[in-house]
């Protein structure tokens, strides 16, 4: 049973998206898709749209079988059409596409298997767990980490004491995040007498612009080298996380006066 194809899709694709598409079938001139994110909807990916490069055969790039993401240049609603391009997908947003899918598909394993364990039916899984959250404007996936960090349910989740004991337990077999961790030196510095309590302040703030999931932290080496480490799904985003923390932690030093440094080789 697919409990999740009702709210985790929706109904029509929009120009400039990014989606996750099945090559189906090979022709000279382009590639036929079944894109993933909308049942029922066909996409077309011409020979122009595989590659930057010149392209002598679509198999060096895609081959019958293949998951992989493209983005919508045309839509044709009545026919239920679309044209694709995967030349036109930037790196960041295949990254980004595979990992939403990724949780998708987990939240997906984990509903089914609540259902099998427990019997509970489809419209009570709609609206015992997927409406409520659907209201707030929430992800599942979210609210799932939300479980595994606190054990303990949303007030406004609709579930028995004995079905929430059963969702944690399915959410913390299937959701087991393979982290990327980075860390470098920061050195920060501020001479006023009471400079180590605008570091302290600094700090706290930089540590405010970490997401859902992701963990950082900031330990003393000894003044004025700080240990700065942070913990991301993707290495890029990991990257970017340091270099955000870092930079916000500097900023903030700066305005009491302090000075602040991100140690490139540490």
């Amino acid at each position: 049973m697919n409990v999740m194809a009702e709210f985790i899709e929706k109904e029509i694709p929009s120009i400039g998206e990014v989606v996750v598409g099945i090559v189906k079938e090979i022709e000279r001139f382009g590639a036929h898709v079944e894109l993933i994110d909308y049942p029922g909807w066909e996409g077309f990916v011409h020979i122009s749209e595989i590659s930057l490069k010149w392209v002598r055969n679509i198999r060096d790039y895609l081959r019958e079988g293949q998951k992989e993401v493209f983005k919508i240049l045309r839509t044709n609603p009545h026919l239920r059409q679309v044209d694709l391009s995967l030349r036109r997908v930037e790196k960041t947003e295949r990254e980004q596409k595979i990992l939403e899918l990724k949780r998708k598909q987990k939240v997906q394993r984990v509903l089914n298997l609540l259902s099998e364990k427990t019997g509970i039916s489809k419209d009570e899984l709609k609206k015992g767990i997927i409406e409520p959250t659907q209201q707030r404007g929430l992800e599942l996936y979210d609210v799932f980490l939300d479980i595994i960090e606190s054990e303990s349910p949303p007030e406004w989740l609709k579930l028995e004491d004995s079905l929430f004991n059963q969702l944690v337990e399915l959410v913390k077999q299937e959701i087991k995040m393979k982290k990327v961790s980075l860390k470098k030196d920061l050195i920060l510095t501020c001479k006023r007498g009471d400079g180590v309590e605008y570091i302290r302040k600094a700090i706290e703030e930089s540590l405010k612009i970490a997401q859902k999931g992701e963990t950082v932290n900031i330990t003393t080496k000894g003044s004025p080298r700080y240990l700065l480490r942070v913990e991301a799904d993707t290495e890029e985003r990991a990257r970017q996380l340091l270099r955000e923390v870092a930079d916000k932690c500097i900023s903030i030093i700066k305005e009491f006066g302090g000075e602040g440094e991100l140690v490139e080789e540490s």
